[in-house]
């Protein structure tokens, strides 16, 4: 099994078409549409570049929510500017690599430099978990614990 996961590319995993705006949408907006198609990110595009990605992280760290006026305020003031990206070629390894090492939950899929696709971490673990259940439906909850003779002793 990991043999297969780690040769998978992103290209073979299911992912979302992302949310995108410009750097000068409003946050209220951004925040609407992200809420309006279920989805944790944004990715902020400029002349088809990504130039930054805005995240409910982003929302509840960077975001001063003491007025309303934080609803008018541009998406490029409070975005991740160059976000940590994933190409279509590269593996699901990677991904999860970058993911984990970087404490991100989503990552934009790139061709070239155009943003094609939005991934999270849940995205992944779903695709594995589906292609692979058997695997993951018999894995023991603590695997040191795990039952050693037919009735569990």
């Amino acid at each position: 099994m990991l043999e297969q996961i780690v040769s998978l590319t992103m290209a073979q995993i299911p992912s979302r078409d992302p949310v995108r705006v410009p750097p000068e949408a409003r946050l209220g907006d951004v925040v609407s549409l992200m809420r309006n198609l279920k989805q944790g990110a944004a990715l902020v595009v400029e002349r088809g570049s990504l130039v930054g990605i805005f995240t409910e992280h982003d929302l509840l760290r960077r975001v001063d929510h003491s007025t309303l006026a934080w609803r008018d305020r541009p998406v490029q003031e409070v975005m991740t500017p160059r976000p940590m990206i994933i190409r279509e070629t590269d593996t699901v390894a990677e991904a999860l690599r970058r993911m984990v090492q970087g404490k991100h939950r989503h990552l934009p899929i790139l061709r070239g430099r155009e943003p094609i696709a939005i991934v999270s971490v849940r995205d992944v673990l779903a695709y594995v978990a589906a292609r692979f259940p058997a695997d993951f439906i018999n894995l023991p909850p603590t695997p040191d614990k795990e039952a050693r003779s037919e009735w569990g002793g």
